[in-house]
C-alpha cells in the first residue's frame, strides 16, 4: 500500500514464553509492512524477563520491535495500556501472546478501515483448543445496524469481544480511555466505552486469526476465575436492561446461564453443570435448545 499508515501490534506477555515466539512469527509473516511490535512483558521476574527479552532480541534484526519490562505485576488491562502509550502506530491492534495472526490480518483489517473511514472494527474470530483444534468459528453475522443504540444491544448479547479482532485508530483509543482497570472483562468495556463514544464502527467479516482457548490449564478464562468474572459481568449488564426489550434480556440471562454450565462442565462439576444448565433452560428454552444444538456440534 502507497502512503501505509503505521500499525502498532500490542503484545501484553506473562508467562508464555514458547507461545509468545510463534506470536511474533505471525507479525513477522505479515504481508503488510509499515507495522511495530510492543512487548510488554508484565512477568516481573528476572528468569522470565531473560527469557522474554532474549525472544524479542532474536527477532529484533527483521521487525521493528518496542520492548517494555513491568518493575511490577500490573495485570493485562493495564499492561496493555502501556503499550498504547508508546505507540506511535495510526492505529492500533493486539495480538495475545498464545495466538496467532494469519498473513493477511493486518493488510485486511487496514484497508477495511481506510475504505470505510472507521475509528475502530472487529473481524470475526476462530477459537482452537489446546490441540490445535478449530472448535468455533464466531461469525458477527448477528450485525445488520451500525447505530449505538442497536451496537450496545448487540454487545450486551453476543459479546462483540476478542482482542486480537479489534483494530482502532489511535486517536479514537485514546479519546475513549484505552482498557478500563479491571483484568477479567476488560475487552468487554473497551468495546462498551467505544460504543458509548459513539465513533465510527465497521465490521469485516472475514477471519485472519487464531485464538486459543486453554482447557486444561487453570487461567483467567477458566476455573473459578471464569465463573467470578461472568457473574460480575451478568450484573454489570443489568444496568442496560431498561435499554432492551424483555425477550432480549432472557436471552442474556439464558446465555449467562449456559456459558456458567459449560464452564463447570469443562472442570466436571456434575452438580453445578445440572444446575446451570436447568436454569438456562428455563430462562429461555427455545433459545436454550439452539445454544447446545450449537456446543455439541463441535
Amino acid at each position: 500500500m502507497k502512503n501505509s499508515p503505521l500499525v502498532s501490534v500490542i503484545i501484553a506477555t506473562y508467562k508464555r514464553s514458547e507461545s509468545l515466539k510463534s506470536a511474533i512469527s505471525s507479525i513477522k509473516q505479515q504481508v503488510y509492512e509499515n507495522v511495530e511490535i510492543i512487548i510488554v512483558d508484565d512477568n516481573a521476574s528476572q528468569v522470565e524477563n531473560d527469557i522474554v527479552e532474549r525472544i524479542v532480541e532474536s527477532f529484533e534484526t527483521n521487525l521493528t520491535v518496542k520492548y517494555i519490562r513491568n518493575e511490577i505485576n500490573q495485570g493485562s488491562a493495564e499492561t496493555r495500556n502501556i503499550g498504547i502509550r508508546n505507540a506511535s502506530g495510526d492505529y492500533i491492534t493486539f495480538l495475545d501472546d498464545d495466538d496467532i495472526y494469519l498473513p493477511y490480518k493486518i493488510e485486511n483489517q487496514i484497508k477495511h478501515m481506510l475504505a470505510e473511514k472507521s475509528d475502530y472494527s472487529i473481524t470475526d474470530i476462530m477459537l482452537y483448543n489446546e490441540n490445535d483444534k478449530l472448535i468455533e468459528y464466531r461469525r458477527r453475522d448477528y450485525l445488520k445496524n451500525y447505530n449505538s443504540d442497536e451496537l450496545l444491544k448487540y454487545h450486551l448479547m453476543y459479546h462483540m469481544t476478542g482482542t486480537d479482532s479489534m483494530m482502532f485508530e489511535r486517536k479514537y483509543l485514546i479519546k475513549i480511555g484505552c482498557f478500563p482497570p479491571i483484568n477479567i472483562g476488560d475487552e468487554f468495556h473497551l468495546m462498551l466505552n467505544a460504543i458509548a463514544g459513539k465513533g465510527k464502527f465497521s465490521y469485516l467479516p472475514v477471519c485472519d486469526l487464531k485464538a486459543y482457548i486453554h482447557y486444561e490449564s487453570e487461567g483467567l478464562s477458566s476455573g473459578d476465575s471464569k465463573i467470578k468474572g461472568e457473574n460480575e459481568l451478568y450484573e454489570y449488564k443489568k444496568k442496560y436492561f431498561s435499554k432492551i426489550s424483555a425477550s432480549e434480556r432472557r436471552y442474556i440471562r439464558m446465555r449467562h446461564y449456559a456459558v456458567l454450565a459449560y464452564a463447570e462442565l469443562r472442570r466436571k462439576s456434575n452438580m453445578r453443570f445440572f444446575t446451570y444448565t436447568t436454569l438456562s433452560l428455563l430462562s429461555s428454552p427455545l433459545q436454550c435448545l439452539k445454544e447446545f444444538q450449537r456446543v455439541v456440534s463441535k
